[in-house]
């Protein structure tokens, strides 16, 4: 008897199979969002290569185009993270695509592993967490196995290549023949692979912050976010009232994390709650503590003050940055989805060239030691290679990128716009993780995205030299600072 190759099954298989099915959309409502939207969901195989097994629900909303004779090309947002479920963000980002939204309409996919999709997460994010799990990502990457055997899923079927194909299912069912593309961090990652995977159905493509697919996560937060502090250190020496303050900056940094790796007790009051706790800071807590300041410039130009006032033993400044910008992440961020991700796509191409780039930074391997505990708790599948290929489509592609960004900085966007036939690449050079939102980038986005190209429809070029007066955040200059804040050293 003969045996039909497992390709050739597989096909038949797929064709015996009724086609995937959307359900109608109804009327919902979103967080921030103060008129009525349409929400619907298709149902996808967890495993693509078992299509009769595990079957996941993709939910997505509409936020249908204000004008009567709106144009039949949506734009699709692609959230970050990874771990970000898009449906979350449609309030803050409404406000920045209200051009866009004013003949479009705009289309938020919670993707596999977040939100309403089967989201990847251990429990509730809780802000009233006592501190020392808050600041000690060792607790919750020792939780992290037993997580994953609670959850009804294959961690290993939630990587960016896998889940790009529920977002051409979302297109499918709308019945919309080409799509635009938003992505921010993370989401950029999922914008590239879906242009790849799909060119013929993309007709523009906004990227905010570039997290290509060859970035491997882990080694390039430490080179990163050393960059970042660099020029935060740098910044000071030139503003003359900080120069003055904390003349010793860069010294001041190092004797923290040395202090550090010894351990470092210290009692602080709880930014919520207001209770007083006793925590122990280690130099892996530092560095993170140190890291999530820097995403957004208003903080980071308080990091100077908040390091003096932890070097005469005053911990509740910084720890209040910290809180201020990773509480926020919490209320939207799928732990786990997050590690399948990053262990299936970027944790293998960390070889010796990345370890020794990151131990020369003063955060170490700190970041690399922690996603490696966590990805022996994970099942992964290896990446297809064409995945960490960058698209060939001709598709118009925007790139905007933070010059003070620790995590996605210019030197990704211009790695990415190496390899594409059809980009531009607008630097911000004073933001930070995020520029769409920021002064003229709204309205160079919806020029963008109303020509699909480079020049608008009044034949004007697109071109972002507005991004270049927006100003740096000013260092902050704690009311009655005394000459001697800086860090007071034995």
């Amino acid at each position: 008897m003969l045996r039909a190759a497992p390709a050739l099954l597989l096909l038949l298989l797929l064709l015996l199979l009724p086609p995937l099915q959307a359900q109608p959309l109804q009327a919902c409502r979103l967080k921030g969002i103060e008129r009525a939207v349409q929400c619907g969901q298709v149902e996808m195989p967890e495993n693509p290569d078992t299509p009769t097994g595990r079957r996941l629900t993709i939910h997505f909303a509409v936020v249908p185009a204000l004008a009567k004779n709106k144009s039949a090309d949506p734009l699709f947002v692609f959230a970050g993270g990874p771990g970000q479920a898009a449906m979350q963000m449609a309030g803050p980002l409404q406000p920045v695509l209200a051009q866009i939204n004013a003949r479009r309409d705009i289309v938020y996919v919670d993707q596999r592993g977040t939100g309403r999709s089967n989201a990847l997460e251990c429990g509730p994010p809780r802000r009233t967490l006592p501190l020392a799990e808050t600041v000690d990502p060792a607790r919750a990457i020792a939780e992290l196995a037993s997580c994953v055997a609670r959850l009804p899923a294959d961690p290993a079927q939630y990587a960016t290549w896998i889940a790009v194909r529920d977002i051409d299912a979302v297109r499918q069912a709308l019945g919309a023949a080409q799509i635009n593309l938003w992505g921010g961090s993370y989401g950029t990652r999922a914008a590239l692979e879906y242009l790849r995977q799909f060119p013929q159905h993309v007709r523009s493509v906004v990227l905010d912050g570039v997290a290509p697919a060859a970035m491997a996560l882990p080694a390039s937060f430490a080179v990163d976010s050393e960059a970042a502090l660099q020029n935060l250190v740098e910044r000071c020496r030139s503003e003359p009232a900080c120069s003055r303050l904390h003349p010793t900056l860069a010294a001041d940094i190092d004797a923290l994390l040395k202090s550090a790796a010894s351990g470092t007790r210290v009692t602080v009051a709880h930014p919520v709650t207001g209770a007083p706790e006793s925590l122990t800071i280690d130099r892996t807590a530092l560095a993170g503590m140190l890291r999530s300041p820097l995403y957004v410039p208003q903080l980071a130009a308080v990091l100077p003050h908040a390091l003096a006032r932890a070097g005469r033993g005053d911990w509740n400044p910084l720890l209040a940055l910290h809180t201020a910008l990773a509480g926020g992440v919490q209320d939207n961020f799928a732990e786990v989805m997050h590690f399948a991700v990053v262990c299936a796509e970027d944790l293998p191409r960390v070889g010796p060239a990345e370890m020794a780039a990151s131990r020369a930074t003063r955060f170490g391997t700190s970041f690399l030691d922690l996603y490696a505990q966590a990805c022996r708790k994970l099942p992964v599948r290896p990446a297809p290679p064409a995945f960490y290929e960058p698209p060939t489509a001709n598709v118009p592609v925007l790139i905007l990128s933070g010059g003070a960004d620790p995590v996605t900085p210019p030197r990704h966007g211009e790695a990415i716009a190496r390899e594409l036939p059809n980009v531009r690449h607008f630097v911000a050079p004073h933001l930070g993780h995020g520029v769409s939102g920021q002064g003229c980038a709204p309205e160079l986005i919806g020029r963008f995205v109303r020509a699909a190209g480079f020049t608008d429809d009044q034949g004007k070029p697109i071109e972002g030299s507005c991004l270049d007066k927006l100003p740096a955040a000013p260092v902050f200059l704690a009311p009655a600072t005394r000459p001697t804040e800086g860090m007071q050293r034995p």
